[in-house]
């Protein structure tokens, strides 16, 4: 396996919900080899992608295995991972504290990536973010709005959860909204004293999550063992 990782990484998507189309979609457009798409109900929208309802029997061991499942899902596809020595990279958002544990300990063995955005965009925003308070001490409170479609179930998105984290020890207060078919929206509104902050990140098209976590695990095959983020990626160290 060792000599794959070496040029395109060969992968199975853990999930068959929008995103896990959309990483197969473009996983084909760029000619990478998806042994299959694994999920309880066959993806009917991807024809030409080998679909099988679990893990096991699996008929090739991949490079990566890229996880848009369900929390319950990722535990599952962290312990396979384990067994099988093979990298996992995970978008699955509303982890709890078992869980993410369980991706840490996973982390001693495997290589475990994961984010709740692969956008670049977004990721940029997150570093800003995380220097913020070095440049602005005195902000006096952070609001983060998420807008997304009708359809997303967990509220605060997971991304405004890790907007809200890096700005940590300020408590930030959450605005959730689910309106239509809005791919993603996220503003951070800082106040500080006589004056107000605004940044904000929209994604437009669901593929630059998708361009953007089959960039990630590219990178991802060839680390060591650890525990790594979207922002470690872009900026080379854990912020």
């Amino acid at each position: 396996m060792t000599e794959e990782r070496a040029g395109a990484p060969r992968i199975v998507i853990h999930g068959a919900g929008r995103m896990g189309q959309q990483v197969a979609e473009q996983a084909q457009t760029q000619g990478l080899d998806v042994i299959a798409m694994v999920s309880r109900h066959h993806p009917g929208a991807l024809p030409d992608v080998h679909w099988q309802p679990g893990l096991e029997g699996l008929e090739r061991t991949p490079d990566l295995l890229v996880d848009f499942s369900l929390p319950a899902g990722t535990s599952s596809a962290a312990r396979w991972c384990v067994q099988h020595r093979v990298p996992l990279l995970s978008g699955t958002t509303g982890l709890d504290s078992t869980q993410n544990d369980r991706l840490n300990k996973a982390s001693e063995q495997i290589a475990v990536l994961h984010a709740a955005n692969f956008s670049p965009g977004l990721n940029a925003l997150l570093g800003a973010l995380a220097h913020i308070g070095q440049w602005l001490p005195e902000i006096e409170s952070a609001t983060i709005t998420d807008i997304h479609h009708v359809d997303k179930k967990d509220a605060p998105s997971g991304t405004a959860l890790a907007l809200a984290q890096v700005l940590e020890p300020l408590q930030s207060a959450f605005e959730s909204q689910r309106e239509g078919s809005v791919v993603g929206k996220h503003v951070v509104n800082l106040q500080l004293p006589g004056e107000h902050l605004s940044l904000a990140h929209t994604a437009t098209n669901r593929s630059v999550f998708a361009r953007g976590a089959l960039q990630a695990g590219r990178w991802l095959v060839r680390q060591p063992p650890g525990r790594y983020s979207a922002l470690f990626l872009l900026t080379g160290k854990q912020v």
